[in-house]
């Protein structure tokens, strides 16, 4: 399923900015492999933490990433983020 962006929308730009950042691209590529939860993100990606919420923040916000709740190792509420969609498309 592909998602579908007016390119002049500030969705559109938010994701352009994280397409064009190292980050935002790991991130995308590695929620597109499986559901993760930020910590697993960075541990898998190297990444501090707070890096990894705030892209996971602005790439929620735009909608192509979502997030569930669910039960983490110490039964605490965790997020757990996934991709809406492999295929982003920018409509002109």
């Amino acid at each position: 399923m592909s998602k579908e962006f007016d390119y002049d929308s500030w969705q559109a730009k938010m994701i352009a900015l994280e397409i064009a950042n190292e980050v935002g691209r790991a991130i995308l590529k590695s929620l597109a492999e499986d559901p993760k939860t930020a910590s697993q993100l960075s541990g898998s990606l190297e990444i501090p933490l707070p890096t990894i919420l705030f892209h996971i923040s602005r790439l929620e916000e735009s909608g192509i990433v979502d997030s569930k709740k669910a039960l983490g190792k110490r039964l605490r509420e965790v997020k757990v983020y996934s991709v809406t969609s492999t295929e982003i498309t920018f409509k002109l």
